[in-house]
């Protein structure tokens, strides 16, 4: 008990701003972007735009789309982080389908920033086109650039605090000999501090 550690907080805003060299095979095609966020002990979060039909007389589909994230971790966490990249795909789906919200999506393209990169830019912030590397069914028509996605991702990080300690919260000091209802409830009192 009484073991003060390091909190940091990290808010994260990704922006999918929009595809290039995007030239579709068929107008019954909706596209999108998938990414996917490091979580922490071999897990990921997976966040999906939302689908927009293509055309095919343009060969840039815009969004415009921002999602905000915040975590929280200490100092070993946060250098775990700087080892991950923010994985980007473009996918597709064909709307033809009866049942087209629950069809499986094709893998367009896939690119990926690393949270290293982002981390050390100025200002923790970056707006940048991301080459995808395409799949062997590509959907450009003889098309010789490449697939590119435009993502802005902007990192603040507040400064460590230190989370209180059990004996910080309860008077007596000692919660093994107090009249405390609940000793656990002082444990989710010490971590909700800490936030």
């Amino acid at each position: 008990m009484g073991i003060v550690e390091n909190i940091r907080s990290l808010k994260l805003e990704v922006k999918i701003v929009e595809a290039r060299n995007v030239e579709v095979k068929s107008s019954l095609t909706t596209l999108f972007v998938r990414f996917y966020l490091h979580a922490g002990n071999n897990s990921k979060i997976e966040l999906n735009t939302a689908e927009i039909r293509s055309r095919s007389d343009k060969e840039v589909v815009i969004w415009n789309q921002s999602f905000g994230l915040e975590c929280q971790g200490n100092e070993t966490v946060v250098e775990e982080l700087k080892q991950q990249s923010v994985v980007f795909e473009l996918r597709r789906r064909n709307t033809t389908s009866f049942l087209k919200k629950w069809s499986r999506s094709e893998l367009v393209g896939r690119g990926n920033i690393s949270w290293k990169s982002m981390i050390e830019s100025d200002g923790m912030e970056i707006e940048r086109f991301v080459v995808m590397d395409e799949t062997k069914d590509r959907v450009l028509e003889d098309c010789d650039k490449p697939l590119l996605l435009k993502i802005a991702l902007k990192v603040q990080a507040s400064k460590p605090v230190k989370s209180k300690s059990v004996e910080d919260l309860c008077e007596c000091r000692d919660c093994r000999r107090c009249n405390c209802l609940d000793y656990e409830a002082f444990v989710v009192a010490c971590a909700l501090a800490g936030i």
